[in-house]
């Protein structure tokens, strides 16, 4: 079942240049998506169009099979979350329950609910060891950790991020990356991810491409990021293993066919011998 259909979407900012032409795609429930493509692609302005904090223009975005305009927006918005990548710019409380705490005050959640649903998801995010902490004592990682559970608090269906770790140390990356993992493989939820880390792509489901506002790209994401061509054309990189893979296939050596690593062993040691 498609939970988000976008049709025939077209941007601008104003000076005539589409940043988003004609893009038309769909997103199934409980999908893990990534959608990639270089700065100026068009991918962090069809997050923006997604969660509503862009007007449309032309085309349509339907969402729990709502047209995404003024009269839905906010029943939309209950069912959505985005987490964007500096974590510093979206925090409010003074502590880390504090910042988790905020979103629920503001949906009138009982206050003798709040502990047990900031306990959950702190913990669904490896941080309940730091409710009491300062967030400015916190990590990258750790922030944005913070607010992953401040937006699942808000019980969304949908969470979209938005380059949640492109401003983030290697650690924190792969912390985050994790956690987007495990939202998606253990909690079954819809993940929309707006990346330029070609190696998170590899582990999703679902990988869409654009480029100069178009999509060129779209599948699974075997498919998609095994079709070197187009990839290297637009001058996105390739994921290490695959890159090892054509390699030993340019060597002759099929890896798929190797059964075990015993077996990779045993046609190195037969294209050595041939050499």
């Amino acid at each position: 079942m498609d939970i988000i259909s976008v049709k025939d979407l077209s941007f601008s900012y104003g000076d005539g240049i589409k940043v988003l032409d004609g893009v038309s795609l769909t997103i199934e429930e409980g999908s893990y998506t990534t959608i990639i493509g270089h700065n100026g692609s068009g991918k962090s302005t069809l997050a923006k169009l997604m969660a509503g904090l862009l007007m449309i223009k032309e085309g349509e975005i339907r969402i729990f099979d709502l047209k995404l305009d003024l009269n839905n927006i906010n029943k939309i918005r209950q069912s959505l979350g985005i987490v964007f990548q500096n974590p510093d710019n979206q925090f409010i409380g003074s502590t880390v329950r504090d910042d988790i705490a905020f979103g629920l005050e503001n949906h009138r959640v009982d206050p003798g609910k709040m502990d047990e649903i900031i306990d959950r998801f702190a913990h669904i995010v490896h941080m309940e060891e730091f409710l009491d902490k300062e967030p400015n004592n916190l990590s990258g990682g750790q922030k944005q950790r913070v607010a992953i559970a401040g937006v699942l608090a808000m019980g969304p269906k949908v969470i979209i991020f938005d380059e949640a770790t492109s401003m983030l140390d290697p650690q924190g990356k792969e912390e985050i990356k994790q956690v987007i993992y495990d939202l998606h493989k253990n909690e079954k939820m819809t993940i929309i991810s707006i990346t330029h880390d070609i190696e998170e792509a590899l582990n999703s489901d679902h990988v869409i491409v654009l480029e100069k506002g178009k999509k060129v790209l779209d599948g699974d994401a075997f498919s998609v990021l095994s079709n070197f061509k187009m990839l290297k054309a637009i001058g996105l990189d390739i994921p290490f293993t695959f890159k090892v893979s054509e390699a030993f296939k340019n060597k002759g050596i099929d890896i798929k066919k190797c059964k075990d690593l015993e077996g990779l062993v045993e046609a190195i040691c037969q294209l050595n011998l041939k050499n």
